[in-house]
């Protein structure tokens, strides 16, 4: 008897051990990447609505209340935006071109700040680190600096009209600097501002105030832009065409990626596009409800969404554009549900910054 109490804790010690050491069985997932859904690539971090929903803000009155009595204090994110874009230290830029305006949600001061112009329509933007708005211009056909008050500090190009567009065409003259038909992008990479022109299939490449440096020509219909990190090869990915095109930094075509078509995997109206730290492609695709993953071979990773339009997390509801910031944050603009929809990709990048984490410095807080 003495000798089984002796022992008895040992042969506990030795079941408790062999039972937490089992690998558990998991369920696989054909949406998860990878497969088992223990070691997840994402996390959801915040969603954000309206000027109320900043964390740890206090309101004074029901947020139910405030909708039916339409609080005129109660800023909603615009269900109008078509773009959008982040300095990556607490404020994101969402640009509405029908109701000529930019909003501002800023984390920082925990409100949602509007930019109204008479006659700019932003239908394109994008912003420096320390704060440097760029834009393009839907109604004046141009690209321009402005600030936060309005100032316009640079404008480049002008638009083509109707009369003129008609003889470019007849002539098929698509070349022309300075013109612009239909901006539906811009970019800010590494002191350059890229500017893409889905009618005219161009890529202009300008300095930081304003100087045109060269183009990129007889790109395919290109509706968003991005430039790997890796490499700098600059991808145009095409709405009409269901493609992502590719070009070297100094403008040589260097092939193509995906197929268009219905299918999960496929590209079925690709409205955005941008690449994590890791060199992943992340392509928001409006009538799949929801954004897509893939390796620059063009292997299909991952889906995010429903499938159908969708208010809840995890959906979407025609999801308009994402941006990546450089803590690998993903923000995705599901305008239709009038929200900015934030994840965590959960890589090598974010797990550094997790044992890293000091108080002064938090990765997921601002």
């Amino acid at each position: 008897m003495n000798l089984l109490k002796l022992f008895l804790p040992f042969f506990i010690g030795i079941f408790v051990l062999g039972c937490s050491s089992k690998q558990p069985v998991f369920k696989i997932d054909q949406y998860v990447w990878p497969k088992e859904s223990a070691n997840p690539k994402f996390k959801a971090v915040r969603v954000i609505a309206n000027s109320e929903e900043f964390p740890g803000k206090a309101s004074g009155k029901n947020r139910l209340l405030q909708e039916l009595v339409g609080d005129i204090n109660v800023k909603w994110v615009d269900y109008r935006a078509i773009r959008i874009a982040t300095d990556g230290r607490g404020k994101v830029y969402i640009a509405a071109p029908i109701a000529f305006k930019i909003q501002i949600i800023d984390f920082i001061q925990k409100e949602i700040r509007d930019i109204r112009f008479g006659s700019i329509m932003p239908c394109a933007i994008d912003v420096t680190k320390d704060g440097r708005i760029f834009i393009g211009n839907r109604s004046g056909g141009n690209v321009m600096e402005i600030t936060e008050d309005k100032k316009v500090l640079w404008s480049y190009g002008r638009k083509v009209n109707d009369k003129d567009f008609e003889k470019l065409k007849a002539e098929k003259k698509f070349d022309v600097d300075g013109l612009y038909k239909d901006i539906s992008d811009v970019l800010v990479y590494k002191n350059k501002l890229y500017v893409a022109d889905q009618i005219f299939g161009r890529i202009d490449i300008l300095t930081l105030d304003g100087k045109f440096i060269t183009s990129i020509k007889k790109v395919p219909a290109p509706t968003a832009i991005a430039i790997d990190p890796q490499t700098e090869d600059i991808y145009a990915v095409s709405k009409f065409i269901g493609k992502v095109f590719i070009y070297d930094k100094d403008g040589n075509f260097k092939g193509e990626l995906l197929e268009p078509g219905d299918n999960i995997w496929a590209l079925n109206f690709p409205n955005g596009i941008d690449f994590d730290s890791e060199g992943h492609i992340y392509i928001v695709d409006i009538a799949s409800n929801g954004f897509k993953v893939y390796d620059k071979k063009g292997t299909f990773l991952y889906y995010m969404g429903a499938q159908k339009p969708s208010v809840y997390l995890g959906g979407f509801n025609n999801p308009k554009d994402l941006v990546i910031d450089d803590k690998d944050r993903i923000y995705v603009l599901d305008a239709p549900n009038k929200r900015v929809v934030i994840f965590q990709y959960l890589g090598e990048l974010y797990k550094k910054g997790r044992r890293d984490m000091t108080v002064d410095e938090p990765m997921l807080r601002w």
